[in-house]
């Protein structure tokens, strides 16, 4: 094969080399540096995956959305949220059902319609590691969840290295690239960062700075996101999809003998994000955070702590895509949550075989759900403030044992237990009135039921404590280095939360305005709360086979099916189908939330390939991956909603020196199999298949990273699978249908470190 053959995909972006060739004249020598990490970063099972920083690398620069850096993990898809706002879906199972962790923040959404999930806490600039595990979760990285595990973890600290540095005690260390700091200097170390997407007009800048000594380490990470509503495939506008956001984090680290202590300060302002799929938007959404750790290694083990506090902030109403404006009040909603919380975990080596792994956790959630008076609107929403949750308390306090042992350099297991209790109450409730019907806009006679379902709600006993049992067995085996072989049974738990359990308003048929304000699904259906739902417990199996080249690594197989039955599964079931005030039905249920038997099963696939690999050429890999899952609630027969079809996703990457730098070109296509198995109770919509195909770029020069590209380079016009409906579009006079994909989008970015 010819030189010219290897470089032919990066032709293609050549014109950008000359303008990163301007941008660095000057080396800049950064200093070598110590960078703390958690033991927890080593993989725990055959099923966890990290994303490499490159690949965030290029994720950031096509997305401000912190949970898009997991679209390299098989088996994880996304749910449509805002435009940082969007749900992880792993192997079926979305958003509560997974254990989304922020660092070692627990943070539950504090909204009705979730549009402030963990990751929406997070820029991708500012993110250290990403780590998902969506097979057998071992039980010290669970809990109060029955899915998988996603964590994304802030930079690590770092530190200036003394002119000789003794091999460390503590936690792992990974050295920096640059050249070596006398002993005692101070260090200066950070990054800025600017991208562009033509599909919404969207600008993030990010940077970060760092200045440190031997023992400490102050640094500062900020971003800022805005976009305006996306072009989907053929250029249509989809409205409600506007955003704007920033992002501020504060480290202050201490670090000596291999001890490290943590605290880290967070805040974040949204004042605005458009919710295609929603009824309400987010008119603000202000978030503060406090988290203090310590990690640090004794002669008998290692010990992680951290305590930390969360406040939120939300404010719902419309944007003007949805009617909204300056001079109306609208429908405004208001939220405040707080999360308290304290984790602590050991790992005590009783002997060269055997590690116990113990530790115990808090989390203590607040939440406010209250709804002002409308003057003037519709008498359904006058003149009390609606309350629909008044001081939930959602308290989980829990303990682990787990035992690693390694029986010969072939076989391994793992044997945990956890139990968590689960305290859960409410105060009383009212509606906008004290009565039980209103004379509609058209004046006829619509049933609120506020009354009664508030009367009902407040006689009830509405505490409750579930006790969960977690259970974890894991036997991996490793012959070799060519392959390695892993079975694991799960037993998982996940108490309801507050919305599940204490959304109260029924509404009618002829008036479903409150329980319409309580939707995460995205199928602008109304939700309502059950008292008496039992937690849910996931029993899995799962097996993972990993083959690979022994020799020099130049290829990887994996492979991953797994089957689960869920008891008491929080499905939903129709309580009436609604009507417009005139009468007449819409495509839209009153649901409530209720238990039921479900199974999933599925298969993820991976795999890598080096094809070629010359010092002259360059090196050109392949990568791809497979998912498929299929859900089905086992009491009614029906699908379990937003499922994801079959996906298959491919890479051809190409990788040479060039110009001093490093370039690095791909052609990516992404299919996904038509959406045909669809939830009858909601009304899920059937999605056509489609592929897209995308092309990036990015060199690497000295202290500076250009990337650029181009997404749906076809302009494809596609629906999202996990998309739900496009209720703007609807309440604008078109009938229902599925939230459209973006379309072709150019993005380009640069990266300086210093």
């Amino acid at each position: 094969m010819t030189r010219l053959a290897y470089l032919l995909a990066g032709a293609a972006f050549a014109p950008m080399l000359a303008a990163a060739s301007a941008l660095a004249q000057t080396p800049v020598a950064l200093p070598e540096i110590d960078v703390v990490a958690d033991r927890a970063d080593r993989p725990p099972t055959l099923s966890s995956d990290s994303v490499a920083p490159a690949a965030q690398a290029t994720i950031a620069a096509t997305t401000p959305d912190a949970s898009r850096l997991f679209t390299p993990v098989p088996g994880v898809a996304f749910q449509k949220g805002g435009g940082v706002s969007s749900l992880p879906v792993v192997r079926g199972l979305a958003d509560d059902r997974n254990k989304v962790l922020l660092g070692g923040l627990d943070i539950a959404s504090a909204c009705a319609n979730h549009m402030n999930p963990p990751l929406s806490y997070a820029a991708p600039g500012s993110v250290g590691t990403v780590e998902a595990i969506t097979g057998a979760v071992p039980v010290s990285r669970g809990g109060d969840s029955i899915g998988g595990v996603v964590v994304v973890k802030p930079r690590a600290p770092i530190f200036a290295r003394s002119q000789a540095p003794a091999p460390q005690p503590g936690p792992r260390v990974t050295k920096g690239e640059p050249a070596p700091q006398p002993a005692g200097d101070v260090v200066f170390a950070g990054s800025l960062s600017t991208f562009y997407r033509s599909a919404n007009d969207g600008v993030s800048v990010s940077g970060a700075a760092t200045v440190a000594t031997r023992n400490f380490s102050l640094s500062y990470a900020g971003a800022w996101a805005k976009g305006g509503n996306y072009r989907a495939g053929g250029g249509q506008t989809v409205r409600s999809t506007e955003f704007r956001s920033e992002n501020h984090l504060a480290t202050l680290a201490y670090e000596n003998d291999g001890h490290t202590l943590t605290l880290r300060g967070g805040l974040q302002r949204i004042p605005y994000q458009g919710f295609v799929n929603q009824r309400m938007d987010m008119l603000g959404n202000d978030g503060l955070t406090l988290d203090l750790g310590y990690a640090g290694r004794f002669g008998w083990g290692t010990v992680e702590a951290n305590a930390y506090w969360h406040r939120t902030r939300h404010y719902m109403n419309f944007l003007a895509d949805k009617g909204g404006s300056t001079s109306s009040t609208g429908m405004p909603m208001y939220t405040d949550g707080r999360d308290i919380g304290a984790n602590v975990k050991a790992d005590i080596n009783l002997s060269a075989r055997d590690v116990l792994r113990v530790g115990a956790n808090a989390h203590l959630q607040r939440l406010d759900d209250w709804w002002p008076p409308v003057a003037g609107m519709f008498p359904g929403m006058c003149c009390n403030t609606f309350w629909n949750i008044n001081d939930g308390r959602r308290d989980r306090i829990g303990a682990f044992a787990e035992w690693d042992a390694k029986w010969s350099p072939a076989w391994s297991t793992q044997l945990g237990a956890r139990v968590e209790a689960v305290h859960m109450n409410a105060g009383p409730v009212q509606g906008y009135s004290n009565v039980d019907s209103a004379t509609n806009m058209m004046g006829r006679l619509a049933v609120t039921n506020y009354l009664s379902d508030s009367t009902a709600f407040n006689a009830a006993n509405r505490a409750r404590t579930d006790v969960n049992v977690d259970l974890t067995a894991l036997l991996r085996y490793e012959p070799s280095k060519a392959s390695a072989f892993e079975l694991g049974l799960t037993r998982k738990v996940r108490s309801p939360n507050l919305y599940e359990r204490y959304a109260w308003s029924k509404g009618s048929p002829t008036f479903g305005m409150s329980p319409n304000m309580v939707n995460w699904f995205g199928d602008a259906n109304g939700y309502v709360g059950n008292l008496n739902l039992k937690p849910e417990a996931a029993h899995t199996i799962t097996a993972t086979m990993v083959l690979r080249d022994p020799t020099d690594d130049r290829w990887e197989l994996k492979v991953s099916p797994y089957a689960s039955y869920v008891e008491n599964y929080i499905d939903a079931d129709r309580l009436w189908r609604q009507t417009s005030m005139m009468g007449m039905p819409t495509p839209f249920y009153t649901l409530q939330f209720a238990n039921h038997d479900a199974r999933l099963f599925g298969v993820d696939v991976s795999g890598r390939a080096r094809l070629a690999d010359h010092a002259d050429y360059g090196r050109l890999s392949l990568a791809g991956s497979l998912s498929y899952v299929r859900g089905k609630n086992l009491d009614t027969g029906d699908n379990l909603y937003n499922i994801m079809p079959l996906q298959v996703r491919a890479s051809l990457e190409h990788r040479i020196r060039l110009g001093g730098g490093d370039l690095t070109t791909s052609f990516e296509v992404e299919a996904v199999q038509s959406k045909t198995l669809v939830n009858a109770t909601r009304g899920e919509l059937t999605k056509p298949a489609y592929a897209l195909v995308n092309l990036r770029a990015a060199y690497e020069w000295r202290n500076l990273r250009l990337d650029a590209g181009v997404e749906n380079l076809l302009d494809k016009a596609y629906y999202l699978p996990l998309g739900g409906v496009n209720f703007t579009a609807f309440r604008a006079g078109v009938p229902l249908r599925p939230v459209a994909g973006v379309g072709r989008s150019f993005y380009a970015g640069l990266t300086a470190k210093f």
